[in-house]
């Protein structure tokens, strides 16, 4: 469904029109920093998204987004433009909501972010047990890292979200509802292959692969080794957890990844865990909603059964 507003210039003959469906990509390609990232996360092929950021840019008469090297950066004209294409995308949202409430659709609709690593190892068994004790209600999932997915639970866009720790978000209750812990993984034929535990320091002389800033994951790691660590050489960030296991598995270094990431490939000997020492080890899973808002049935339902 695309929505046009219209703002129209009563000193002059001309009219700007924003497409909300843009400013939607737009607001996208900001929380995510890539347009590839962003296409991912919205379904859709990344020219895609190129074309309708240059559409929105020409129908603004300015450019929006510096395409850098790394990470793409906002420039004054986007910066200002963000909050009020966030604000415009959520009174869309709320307005659908409110419609669908009265006619008896939302409340049978689960709207869900989830991780990515959750959605690989654990949504699936999750969505199995919630079809068997809810099969009336309807799911819209959508995936990301934890950054993004926490800021469109605060938006609006969907109305829980399952990630991996640390998690905060000022506007967020965000609640713990599984543990697991993170172990080193190598090559079955690496140096620390016959090992049973590394300590946390070793992992600095080691070519180290992890998830991409935003992720989850990446704050953790940047929380065990140090800002200063990932920013070295000896460092490769990748966008997908399979993406780091394959690079582990053929020899292009080392990873502090999940526990239950690697389970299929530790029991096919495709990789080694060993234990973490030295460190904190813990990893704990989380579901996030907006603060004093409650939850629709279908929601509810999902909350239950994770919590069980």
């Amino acid at each position: 469904m695309i929505y046009n507003i219209f703002i129209e210039n009563l000193d002059s003959e001309n009219t700007m029109s924003f497409d909300l469906h843009r400013l939607r990509i737009f607001a996208a390609v900001a929380r995510a920093g890539s347009f590839t990232r962003a296409a991912e996360q919205l379904h859709m092929a990344q020219p895609t998204v190129s074309q309708q950021i240059s559409a929105l840019e020409d129908a603004v008469g300015a450019p929006l987004i510096e395409r850098g090297p790394r990470r793409l950066r906002l420039t004054p004209a986007g910066e200002a433009l963000l909050p009020y294409a966030s604000r415009l995308a959520l009174l869309a949202d709320e307005a659908l909501q409110a419609t669908r409430a009265a006619a008896g659709v939302a409340a049978h609709t689960l709207r869900l972010g989830v991780g990515q690593t959750l959605a690989t190892y654990l949504l699936p068994e999750i969505l199995r047990r919630y079809r068997e004790r809810a099969p009336h209600y309807h799911t819209r999932i959508v995936t990301g890292n934890s950054a993004a997915l926490l800021e469109q639970v605060a938006e609006g866009t969907i109305e829980l979200a399952l990630v991996g720790s640390p998690a905060t978000h000022p506007e967020l209750v965000i609640t713990p509802f599984m543990q697991d812990r993170l172990v080193v993984i190598v090559a079955p034929d690496d140096i620390w292959a016959s090992r049973d535990a590394v300590d946390i320091n070793e992992l600095r002389d080691r070519p180290l692969l992890t998830r991409e800033p935003g992720s989850a994951l990446h704050a953790t790691v940047e929380r065990l080794l140090g800002a200063a660590t990932l920013a070295g050489d000896n460092v490769i960030m990748l966008g997908e957890t399979e993406a780091i296991k394959r690079s582990v598995e053929v020899g292009l270094g080392v990873a502090l990844i999940q526990a239950v990431a690697v389970q299929r490939e530790v029991t096919l000997d495709r990789l080694r865990a060993l234990a973490l020492r030295g460190a904190d080890d813990r990893r704990t899973y989380a579901w996030a909603r907006r603060q004093r808002q409650w939850l629709s049935p279908a929601a509810a339902a999902l909350v239950e059964l994770i919590r069980g």
